[in-house]
């Protein structure tokens, strides 16, 4: 046994079929911890029902889930930097799979509110961290980018099967299958994480930034609640008003404590890295539209077409069939060409899709949006592998769990702000022309994330004042 090994740090060097299991076990969790974020939509009404909850209680059921899982992602992967990527990774799969059990055999709506709320520290304690689990056991960057390709597959395929498995378990298992599902997935993964990934490096330097991360739980729940209310009118949209000025208070807070604390959650240096920064925006602009698109075309396929469940679920197929077949292409692309010749062509697939829906109507018969879906679901594909393999370039290894909790918490909060914003567009009840206006904004989100793609690709540098605080040791990465 060579001296990594002994350390509990030795990455693959020879291509097997045991390469396929550090990215089922990392793949596994992935799907599992993303599709939770769409999943639960088409069970709310059953749950409302048995649970006797309201709209507004259901409403924080989904939101309180996506809220504490994108603003614990910066933290989570600063611990997994500094106590290893395996444990932490292993860590939120106990507490995912456990929250998922709870959420299952929840007595109340209030003892399913907190489930919901301790599977979200879970998932965000596992998205950063099984990347990073996933970066360390491939030595060889060719068989690197294969697996991580496997592994965006993992969560392209959560997000799009979300609706499709949802409708399916709730009107075959009732409501209360859609988390109870999770606990054999769980305990699986935990097993091959245990015999097949590697410990990995361990930063102690890295000291957990408290006063960061509870600003940036302030701040995401203050810009939730804000885009949420703004929707509404009356004393919601005031009071929607006054939560907008205190997240721009904590943003500023935010990036105050960041600059000058010792080992900050967010190093804000990184964010003037000609990579890293525009990538981490790029996510957020993809997830705007992507999760916006899925929970509009959630709403609409029920309530403009009459359809039930499992009817709307079934209708996702074609961007669900897509989003894998993108994944992989995804990867090819990235493997001889690097990540912004998938990410350019990538987003604007992805808009055109978006584009020929809101030319179609929801009017017409269900055969016709097949193509649109298809196209939306091959260009949002093609990106995802393509988003995690820049930021992981773009850093040292060590910092592969910070890097990669600062690119899918930029996503996670793209994905809150694009339900909100894009529900807000489809209306109450909502109409044909409310469909339409969210899928032409979808369609301009990702034409700009495609510009910003084209911009970094070349000479062009996101600049920031605290570029000259960069490390020397740090400047020669992209």
């Amino acid at each position: 046994m060579n001296e990594m090994s002994r350390e509990g740090f030795a990455p693959s060097t020879g291509s097997s079929i045991a390469d396929l299991i550090p990215a089922v076990a990392t793949g596994a969790a992935f799907f599992m911890i993303v599709l939770d974020t769409s999943i639960v939509n088409l069970a709310l009404a059953r749950i409302g029902t048995e649970l006797n909850a309201g709209l507004a209680t259901l409403q924080w059921l989904v939101d309180g889930y996506a809220l504490v899982f994108a603003s614990l992602l910066l933290g989570a992967g600063a611990l997994g930097d500094r106590f290893g990527a395996k444990g932490a990774f292993m860590c939120g799969l106990v507490v995912f799979t456990l929250a998922s059990a709870l959420c299952g055999l929840a007595p109340s709506i209030e003892a399913l509110q907190i489930s919901r709320i301790v599977q979200g520290i879970g998932a965000a304690l596992l998205l950063p961290n099984s990347l990073a689990a996933l970066n360390n056991a491939f030595a060889d960057p060719l068989r690197r980018s294969k697996a991580i390709a496997g592994w965006a597959s993992a969560g392209a395929l959560g997000v799009a099967l979300g609706p499709v498995l949802g409708g399916l378990f709730v009107q075959a298992f009732g409501w209360r299958s859609i988390f109870i599902v999770n606990v054999p997935v769980g305990l699986i993964a935990l097993w091959l994480a245990q015999q097949c990934i590697p410990k990995g490096p361990q930063d102690r330097s890295r000291r957990f930034d408290a006063a960061g991360q509870l600003l940036a739980v302030g701040t995401l729940a203050s810009a939730t609640y804000s885009l949420i209310g703004m929707s509404h009118t009356n004393s919601a949209a005031v009071s929607s008003w006054n939560s907008a000025a205190a997240c721009v208070i904590l943003v500023i807070g935010f990036i105050a404590v960041e600059a000058r604390c010792e080992t900050p959650m967010l190093p804000l240096p990184l964010l003037s890295r000609r990579t890293l920064g525009p990538v981490a925006l790029i996510g957020l602009l993809h997830n705007v539209a992507i999760y916006g698109l899925i929970f509009v075309l959630s709403l609409s396929f029920q309530r403009l077409r009459g359809l039930a469940p499992v009817g709307a679920g079934l209708l996702f197929l074609p961007l669900t069939l897509s989003l894998g077949i993108g994944t992989r292409v995804g990867g090819l692309v990235i493997r001889h060409n690097g990540p912004f010749r998938a990410l350019i062509p990538g987003h604007l697939a992805a808009a055109l899709g978006a584009l020929i829906l809101a030319f179609i109507g929801e009017g017409k018969t269900p055969a016709t949006l097949v193509l649109p879906l298809i196209v939306i679901g091959f260009g949002a594909g093609i990106t995802t592998p393509a988003m995690n393999l820049a930021v992981l370039d773009s850093v040292e290894r060590t910092q592969g769990g910070l890097a990669s909790g600062i690119l899918n918490s930029a996503r996670q909060t793209g994905g809150v702000i694009g339900v909100a914003l894009l529900g807000a567009l489809l209306g109450e009840p909502a109409t044909l022309a409310g469909v339409q206006a969210a899928e032409y904004v979808a369609a301009g989100v990702l034409c700009l994330a495609s510009g910003l793609a084209l911009a970094a690709s070349g000479n062009w540098r996101l600049t920031l004042p605290v570029a000259r605080t960069v490390p020397s040791h740090m400047r020669s990465r992209r």
